[in-house]
């Protein structure tokens, strides 16, 4: 549960930034929201596949700035190994260009959101209990 929260805090730290970084967008886009939820599709089987590199290669510069590629791998076995696998995702919504899922795992269900930044790469990557 520890390296829960502190993944969740790394998670945290990167919403923060995205918080700090964003303008007053226009409502998400039906293009955006389809990007949106491909990077979560994609996020669910790299973590479900134990492929952290292929995960660390869509996240943008805010959030490699923050963690980095060892460290990703060493919370992600953690987060897996105490999850189990990522078994659904399930769309809440979006607010200020962060989607919002209900991501189901085998131990327990958590929401997980996501954003993108300029270039297509994730900047927020957070997930928190229900």
């Amino acid at each position: 549960m520890k390296q829960v929260i502190l993944f969740l805090a790394f998670g945290l730290s990167s919403l923060a930034v995205s918080a700090q970084t964003a303008d007053k967008a226009p409502a998400t886009s039906v293009l955006e929201m389809s990007k949106l939820d491909s990077l979560a599709k994609l996020s669910q089987q790299f973590i479900n596949n134990s492929q952290p590199d292929s995960l660390y290669s869509l996240m943008g510069t805010a959030f490699k700035q923050q963690i980095s590629l060892e460290k990703m791998k060493e919370i992600m076995g953690q987060f897996k190994s105490q999850l189990g696998k990522w078994d659904s995702l399930e769309s809440q919504g979006v607010k200020d260009g962060i989607a919002r899922y209900k991501a189901t795992f085998a131990q327990s269900a958590l929401d997980f959101y996501i954003s993108q930044d300029k270039q297509g790469k994730i900047e927020t990557f957070l997930f928190k209990p229900l």
